[in-house]
């Protein structure tokens, strides 16, 4: 095997200048993949929908869509009664929707508009009319209007 010996200063400067692009060429790819990622995932960040809905063993089934600021609710019981959505938003505003097309349908959605970057909270019930009282309350749901 041969014995290398550094006689010649201006090798090591080559070697270390290419060790130095080497480094400089990793570092910018680096960089440059990781911009790529953030920029590929910012638009699907943007365009994903965010669900929250109340538990799966609710008497009726309610959910808020952070994407364009939506509500469903859904009557799945032949008894006369209509399904309601009741929210409440941390800055004061409230409403219901209504689910009074019968039992079994698609979901009926309610379209609203919310100040983004807020909280909300909802819960549904069972109402016999639209006036009726309040019977088999699920939880609160606590939402995000800015699709966290």
């Amino acid at each position: 095997m041969k014995q290398f010996t550094n006689s010649d200063p201006s090798l090591t400067k080559d070697v270390c200048m290419r060790a130095v692009r080497r480094m400089v060429t990793a570092s910018a790819t680096v960089v440059a993949s990781l911009g790529a990622l953030i920029a590929a995932g910012t638009p699907s960040q943007a365009a994903t929908i965010t669900e929250f809905c109340n538990h799966p063993g609710a008497y009726v089934p309610g959910c808020f869509y952070s994407t364009g600021d939506i509500f469903t609710v859904q009557d799945l019981r032949a008894d006369g009664m209509r399904a309601v959505l009741e929210w409440d938003t941390d800055y004061g505003d409230s409403g219901e929707c209504h689910d009074a097309n019968g039992a079994n349908n698609p979901p009926t959605r309610c379209d609203v508009d919310l100040r983004e970057g807020r909280t909300l909270t909802f819960h549904t019930v069972v109402r016999d009319g639209a006036n009726g009282k309040d019977q088999f309350a699920s939880l609160p749901m606590l939402a995000y209007t800015s699709g966290r």
